[in-house]
């Protein structure tokens, strides 16, 4: 029995993209959180519209209103996460003594 060799990864172009990026092109961490609470706002405003269509009788299907919704309350979720721990970092920082 033979065993045939792992061929290589593909598809890891975006990755390497990247890391290849300049400290200039870095955003800072305001921009990437308002960036975060952008595309939380725009996941729920999709599954809205989405529900919206569905209530109407337009082309969305029960199951893409699932999943937008789905995808919607992951993405809240994973920012109260988020939040909750900036909030304890700030807290420990806080209590240090210097």
């Amino acid at each position: 029995m033979t065993v045939p060799p792992i061929t290589s990864v593909t598809g890891t172009a975006g990755v390497n993209a990247a890391g290849a990026a300049s400290p200039s092109a870095a955003q800072g961490f305001g921009d990437t959180i308002s960036n975060a609470l952008q595309a939380v706002s725009e996941s729920e405003f999709a599954a809205d519209a989405i529900a919206e269509s569905v209530a109407t009788g337009g082309d969305a299907t029960v199951q893409q209103l699932m999943v937008s919704m789905t995808k919607a309350q992951l993405s809240v979720d994973l920012l109260v996460q988020v939040r909750n721990k900036a909030v304890e970092a700030y807290q420990e920082i806080m209590r240090m003594q210097v």
